[in-house]
């Protein structure tokens, strides 16, 4: 653990005067610095973002105040250079701001466009708890500036325009990158994309699982990390910078940069921990996060097999620790991970943290979460609190339906020899247990889920609340029904639909119907439409990204030409928050016309391969 200090001799160590000049992050950690810039070895062993303090600070030394001064005497004289610049570009981009809610935000940046899901205004995280420039909490990213060769124009609407501009936000000239490349965002700095970060709504995938309040902790939590943990902090960046390239913001592959510096940096991390394991200790939830981010990033970009790798490195890291001993938030992004493995393993993933052992979904979200009523701008609204305590055993149900994703998965083709007498006998008695499993699991369905499908929660709590739960739990109905068809499929192939596959599809039908029909008060305005063939007006509600499984399941099951024609509009119309919903279309489209031309059912994952030459994931 002394290694670093072999770096100097012995006499300069102990000749080394105490001084108070030592890196933010050793203080922070109150462990002594050796002072070496621009990395010291407490930082450099660790992996953690080395920050220092910032000009002329009050515990800086005289000779240092003196060395500041020359450099700040220096930099004035070339200020009014830098100026004229600056002021150049900002006339070019013209007059954008940052707002002050989350939907003004998002609609400036087209930030729902391709992979976030807007919450209804009344639940809405606040924007102002995060404070970005405080080296208090946050140690602030680094300023190097994001410039494409070619400046790009963004222009963002007037009604949401204020006298700040976002070009008069703190910049600096630019400097190369960490990685070295110019494809980056035109007048973006690291700081910028975290604040970007910092005031989103949570992705499509998580917003049926998470409430506002929960991802309000989340999200701080992770821009958190990005202070501590070089690996959190580019992943975060190739998060963000994959949404700005979908809207033209950045060129493409931009993300891919800082995707490979998070998977290096991580690589680094666990080769340490193989040396020695009690690094994990204090790595393990930066570990989760940046595999969740870079999972979710091969997910979207069809890149499966990376998503799978990442998946096993997750897994494989979770076995050197005990599932009792996990963090609240090490909890939550095992719980997010699972999200992920659950669409992983219809595109051949393992389905690791699909088991049925899996202890962990009983404590990470049935224990009660001190973490989260220290939220000062989360819990102390009562509706958000209320909408927690409502919805917690809403997810530990949906959490159960995606371990029978895994479960079915696990017996289909692609995951396990078939074809023989011994095979079909075996899959066909795992296949009835898992039938009596998923029967089992209605019984325990949430109290209020039947009102919720149902629509009767109005009367009883606030319109947003009434409409966010119910909204929310009808996902989680569809995607239950789902696992019956999904299982027959894949088991009884060649078998007439039972009473349990019709019902399912019946249900499933009405669900979506409701969810399209029900005029969405505090819904988000500028989200797309798809009607119902009962629905003349063709007003509705776009549907959440979790319903693109129910409707593809119940797409390749249908048989009336017109229903089927709604299900492709249906999962067409989700493009704006599932970034393959026409490729799940297209794909959807091609086993229908197989499965009338051979009269049986065509697997899907097949058909991918031969449509596309490729399988993706449904997310």
């Amino acid at each position: 653990m002394f290694h670093q200090w072999e770096q100097h001799p012995h006499l300069d160590r102990r000749n080394r005067p105490r001084t108070r000049n030592g890196c933010l992050t050793c203080r922070r950690r109150k462990v002594r610095c050796d002072e070496k810039r621009p990395e010291c070895g407490h930082c450099s062993r660790l992996q953690l973002d080395c920050s220092w303090q910032q000009e002329d600070g009050p515990r800086f030394g005289i000779r240092t105040k003196k060395i500041r001064h020359r450099q700040k005497l220096q930099s004035e004289q070339s200020q009014p250079t830098i100026e004229v610049a600056s002021a150049s570009v900002a006339a070019k981009e013209g007059q954008g701001t940052l707002p002050a809610d989350d939907s003004s935000f998002n609609q400036i940046f087209n930030y729902a466009s391709f992979m976030w899901d807007d919450y209804p205004p009344s639940l809405s995280p606040t924007w102002d708890t995060l404070d970005l420039s405080s080296s208090q909490d946050l140690i602030p990213w680094s300023d190097t500036s994001l410039a494409v060769p070619s400046p790009l124009d963004l222009h963002f609407p007037t009604s949401i325009v204020s006298s700040t501009t976002l070009m008069e936000r703190p910049s600096k000239t630019t400097i190369p990158s960490p990685m070295g490349s110019s494809h980056v965002a035109m007048g973006w700095s690291e700081s910028q994309l975290a604040d970007y970060f910092a005031r989103s709504a949570a992705p499509p995938i998580l917003a049926t699982v998470e409430t506002s309040s929960r991802w309000l902790w989340m999200r701080k939590e992770l821009t958190s990390m990005t202070s501590s943990s070089r690996m959190v902090k580019y992943g975060v960046i190739a998060f963000v910078a994959l949404e700005l390239e979908s809207s033209g913001t950045l060129e493409p592959s931009t993300y891919t940069q800082y995707y490979q510096t998070a998977k290096a940096k991580l690589q680094e991390c666990l080769r340490d921990i193989c040396q020695d394991r009690k690094i994990i200790l204090s790595q393990l939830r930066h570990i989760l996060a940046v595999l969740f981010l870079l999972s979710y990033i091969d997910l979207l970009t069809k890149d499966v097999s990376n998503a799978h790798a990442n998946l096993r490195e997750g897994f494989n890291t979770l076995q050197m620790v005990e599932m009792e001993s996990l963090s609240v938030t090490e909890k939550r992004l095992l719980s997010w991970l699972r999200l992920l493995d659950a669409r992983a393993v219809s595109a051949g993933g393992e389905g690791l943290f699909l088991t049925e052992e899996d202890s962990a979904i009983n404590t990470d979200l049935r224990s009660p979460d001190s973490a989260i009523t220290e939220i000062d701008s989360g819990l102390d609204d009562a509706e958000a609190a209320l909408e927690d305590y409502i919805m917690r055993p809403a997810f530990f149900f949906f959490q159960k339906v995606q371990l029978f994703m895994g479960r079915i998965s696990k017996i289909d083709p692609w995951h396990r020899r078939r074809g023989t007498v011994e095979d079909e006998t075996e899959v066909m008695l795992i296949s009835a247990a898992i039938s009596r499993d998923i029967k089992s699991l209605w019984l325990q369905r949430p109290p209020l889920m039947d009102h919720a499908v149902a629509g009767t929660l109005a009367p009883l709590l606030s319109p947003a609340l009434a409409e966010t739960i119910t909204r929310t739990m009808r996902v989680y109905h569809a995607n239950y029904y789902a696992s019956f068809i999904h299982l027959h499929r894949v088991s009884y192939k060649n078998l007439p639909r039972t009473t349990d596959v019709l019902d399912a599809m019946d249900e499933i039908r009405e669900v979506t119907r409701l969810i399209l029909n029900t005029p969405w008060t505090y819904s988000p305005p500028d989200t797309s439409v798809v009607s119902s063939p009962t629905n003349s007006t063709g007003v509705g509600a776009c549907l959440p990204v979790n319903m693109l499984w129910p409707l593809l399941m119940l797409g390749v099951e249908s048989e009336d030409a017109e229903e089927r024609a709604w299900i492709i509009s249906c999962i067409k119309g989700m493009e704006k928050v599932a970034s393959n919903a026409r490729m799940t279309a297209e794909v959807l489209t091609e086993v229908i016309r197989q499965q009338d031309e051979t009269k049986q059912r065509m697997d899907i994952r097949k058909v991918m391969h031969d449509t596309f030459d490729r399988v993706f994931a449904i997310v």
